[in-house]
């Protein structure tokens, strides 16, 4: 009887091992991806701009944009991006008498960039287009200096390459302003200046 008992264990014991599942075991492995945006704005050249009139032609007609008064700047982002930019001032101050002023309006830009990007990787507004200089900080995307198109703007320094080609009181300036001609403004001799920000900010 116990060589029956011993036997019919042996078997089930072989049966209960025959049906048993493997074991099983997990290993985890954390992933992690740790971004630190990119946003910086270089000016490469014309730092600083100086208009020197004294000539009764430019006090006429102004001085028109050439690469004596040029600024040059590039964006470096990874991510969409936009660019503002504004006087620091309500008019140009003058250095050696801080009572005499010049109004704002007197001074005019446009944009120039590569072509292909402009409507594909920015909006420019004053791409072409003669602008008056304000002191107004942007308020809404269409006041933007430039403003980075979504998924697209994010690129090197090589990609956003751009450059501000200022003008003085010349014909076409005053045509958009309320101040006239240099002339007809009689301003006293001075050294009237103001500073111009570049606001660089992450796209919206």
């Amino acid at each position: 009887m116990k060589k029956i008992s011993t036997f019919l264990f042996a078997v089930l014991l072989s049966a209960s091992m025959a049906f048993s599942q493997p074991v099983n075991d997990m290993g985890v492995i954390p992933i992690g991806v740790s971004l630190s945006s990119i946003l910086r704005l270089n000016v490469v050249s014309g730092g600083n701009i100086e208009f020197v009139v004294n000539t009764m032609d430019q006090y006429q007609n102004g001085i028109a944009p050439s690469t004596a008064h040029e600024t040059r700047f590039t964006v470096s982002s990874s991510v969409d991006f936009n660019v503002d930019m504004y006087a620091e001032d309500a008019t140009l101050i003058g250095t050696d008498d801080n009572s005499n002023t010049m109004p704002l309006d007197n001074i005019g830009y446009k944009i120039s960039a590569f072509a292909a990007n402009v409507g594909v990787r920015w909006n420019i507004p004053s791409y072409g287009v003669l602008t008056l200089l304000d002191d107004d900080p942007a308020s809404a995307p269409i006041d933007y200096l430039i403003q980075g198109i979504d998924k697209f703007a994010a690129g090197p320094l090589t990609q956003n390459d751009f450059t501000i080609q200022w003008e003085l009181a010349t014909l076409a300036v005053v045509g958009l302003g309320t101040s006239g001609t240099l002339l007809s403004q009689s301003l006293l001799s001075d050294r009237y200046v103001t500073n111009v920000y570049l606001l660089l900010s992450a796209g919206i």
